[in-house]
C-alpha cells in the first residue's frame, strides 16, 4: 500500500477518534476538534506534496527516458559555472598515493576532535575518581570510545581500505597494465566514488572496492537517477535524488555502478561518452 493511502486511513482513523473522543469524554469539542484538526490539515498538507512530487517525478521520467534532463537554461547555465571551476583532474604518478589521497575525507578532522573532546572528559573523569566519586566504568567506556575515534582517525590517514583494494589489485595478471592506464588517466567524482578513465581501462572507485574494466569490454555507459521517498510514520516526509554512472560490460558481472553528485555524474558521462566508449543518453529512473 502506497504512503498517502497509509496516510488516508490515520487521517480517517484521526476524525472518528476525534468524534469518540467527544462523545465518550468530557473534554469539550474546542479543545478536541482544533487539536485534531491540525493533525488533519499536516496530514492533507503531506498528501498534497507527496501527489505532486509523484506528478513531477513522472514528468521528470518522461524527459529521463528522451535523455533531456538536465536541459533546462537554468540547470545548463548552473552547470557551466561549476564546469568552469571543476574539470576532471589528472591521476598522480603513484596509484597507490592517488587512490590513499582520494579515499582520505574530512571525517578525520571529526574524529580528532571527538577524540581531544573525550580526551578532556577523561580528564575530568579522572579527577573526580581521585576524589572518590564518579564511576570507574564510565571512564573505560570513553576510553574505549576515544580509541575506536582514534583508530578510525588513522586508518583514514593511512588509506587502510584504498591499500587494501590496491593489493586485491596487485594479485591480477594484468597489473601492471592497468597500475600504468590509471596514472596516464583523468579522474572524474568524488571521494571514495570516481572514475579513472584511462587509455587502457575505465577503473570504477566506490567504497567496496576498485574494478578495473577494459575499454574492449565496456559495451555501454548510462546515467541514472534512482528517486528514493521517505516517511516518518507512514506520512510522506520528502524525496531524495542519487545518481549514478553505469558502465556495462560484456563480461561478468556485465554492470558497474558508481554514485555521485549531479554534475560530477553528467561530467563523467560526457568524458567517457568523448574518449569514444558506446553512450546511451537517455536516462534511467526509478
Amino acid at each position: 500500500m502506497s504512503g498517502w493511502k497509509y496516510t488516508l486511513i490515520i487521517f480517517v482513523t484521526l476524525v472518528a477518534a476525534g468524534i469518540v473522543m467527544i462523545s465518550a469524554t468530557d473534554m469539550p469539542w474546542y479543545i478536541v476538534l482544533p487539536v485534531f484538526g491540525i493533525v488533519g490539515i499536516a496530514l492533507l498538507i503531506s498528501i498534497y506534496f507527496e501527489h505532486r512530487d509523484n506528478k513531477k517525478s513522472f514528468e521528470e521520467a518522461k524527459k529521463f527516458s528522451a535523455g533531456y534532463a538536465f536541459k533546462s537554461p537554468r540547470e545548463e547555465q548552473r552547470y557551466a559555472a561549476w564546469t568552469a571551476k571543476h574539470q576532471p583532474v589528472p591521476a598522480g604518478r603513484d596509484m597507490l598515493a592517488d587512490m590513499i589521497s582520494r579515499f582520505r575525507t574530512p571525517r578525520i578532522a571529526s574524529y580528532l576532535l571527538g577524540v581531544l573532546a573525550l580526551g578532556l572528559i577523561e580528564i575530568i573523569l579522572f579527577k573526580e575518581k581521585s576524589e572518590g566519586r564518579g564511576e570507574p566504568g564510565v571512564i573505560y567506556i570513553v576510553l574505549g570510545v576515544m580509541l575506536l575515534l582514534l583508530y578510525l582517525a588513522v586508518a583514514d590517514i593511512a588509506g587502510v581500505k584504498a591499500r587494501r583494494f590496491y593489493n586485491r589489485l596487485t594479485d591480477r595478471q594484468d597489473f601492471a597494465s592497468v597500475e600504468r592506464s590509471y596514472t596516464e588517466g583523468v579522474i572524474v567524482g568524488v571521494p571514495r566514488n570516481y572514475i579513472n578513465i584511462g587509455p587502457d581501462y575505465i577503473i570504477a572507485v566506490t567504497p567496496k572496492g576498485a574494478a578495473p574494466l577494459r575499454r574492449s569490454d565496456v559495451v555501454k555507459i548510462s546515467r541514472a537517477d534512482v528517486l528514493t521517498a521517505y516517511y516518518t510514520n507512514s506520512i510522506y516526509s520528502g524525496s531524495k535524488d542519487s545518481y549514478f554512472i553505469k558502465i556495462y560490460t560484456s563480461v561478468a558481472p556485465n554492470l558497474y555502478s558508481v554514485q555521485m553528485n549531479k554534475f560530477n555524474m553528467l561530467m563523467a558521462y560526457e568524458v567517457l561518452k568523448a574518449s569514444g566508449l558506446p553512450a546511451d543518453d537517455t536516462i534511467e529512473m526509478r
